[in-house]
C-alpha cells in the first residue's frame, strides 16, 4: 500500500524503531518501520502526492506539529508536518472510510466528524459569515 505525503514540512527521516510503537507489529505495519530493510530512512520509501491545504489549515497542522514534538518522550522519529498528514490519511481510510458519503468536500467533512463538533463548526462558519457583512 502506497504511503501518502502532502505539502508542509518535508520528511527527514530518522534512524530508529517507529514502527514498534506500543509493541504492537500490527501498528508497525500500518505505519511502516523508520527504515526499510536496506537501512534508507522511511521518507525515502514513501510515494510522493502533493495536497493543497488551506492556511488555516497549515497553520493549524505546525501548530499541532510542535505541540507534539514538544511534549514527547521517544525522539527516535522526526514528527513532521507529512507525518501527521499520512496519520489523518489512514485514520480516515481506516476508521471512517464506510461512514464518508457526501457530493462535497463539506459533506464529506461533516459525514465523518462526530455530530457536535459539525454543529459546532457549522455555528462558528455562521458567525464568521455573520462578522464579514
Amino acid at each position: 500500500m502506497p504511503k501518502i505525503t502532502g505539502s508542509g514540512t518535508g520528511d527527514a527521516g530518522s534512524k530508529g524503531d517507529a514502527g514498534a510503537v506500543g509493541g504492537s507489529a500490527i501498528l508497525g505495519q500500518l505505519i511502516g518501520d523508520s527504515e526499510d530493510r536496506s537501512g534508507d530512512p522511511k521518507w525515502t520509501t514513501l510515494e510522493r502526492k502533493e495536497a493543497r491545504l488551506r492556511a488555516d489549515q497549515l497553520s493549524d497542522l505546525a501548530d499541532l506539529r510542535r505541540h507534539l514534538s514538544a511534549h514527547r518522550r521517544d525522539r527516535s522519529e522526526i514528527i513532521t508536518d507529512n507525518t501527521l498528514i499520512r496519520v489523518a490519511v489512514d485514520l480516515l481510510l481506516k476508521g471512517h472510510a464506510r461512514r464518508l458519503h457526501g457530493d462535497t468536500e463539506e459533506a464529506l467533512l461533516h459525514s465523518v466528524l462526530p455530530r457536535r463538533r459539525a454543529a459546532a463548526q457549522q455555528e462558528e462558519a455562521s458567525s464568521e459569515m455573520a462578522e464579514q457583512k
